[in-house]
């Protein structure tokens, strides 16, 4: 993971979704957990804004 994750739009949420996909394929290792993790919480962040917005 060279930059830092961040999903602020639905087409962010799409494409961090793809990537869950593209490394569920991909062997087990620390920079794939770090990766998942990283994409784990920023899709977690930018629900969490949207629910905010929706309220």
């Amino acid at each position: 993971m060279k930059t830092p994750i961040m999903v602020h739009t639905e087409e962010d949420y799409d494409r961090a979704q793809q990537r869950v996909e593209e490394l569920n394929a991909l062997p087990d290792g620390p920079e794939k957990d770090k990766e998942l993790q990283a994409i784990a919480e920023a899709m977690l962040a930018f629900e969490l804004r949207r629910d905010d917005a929706d309220d």
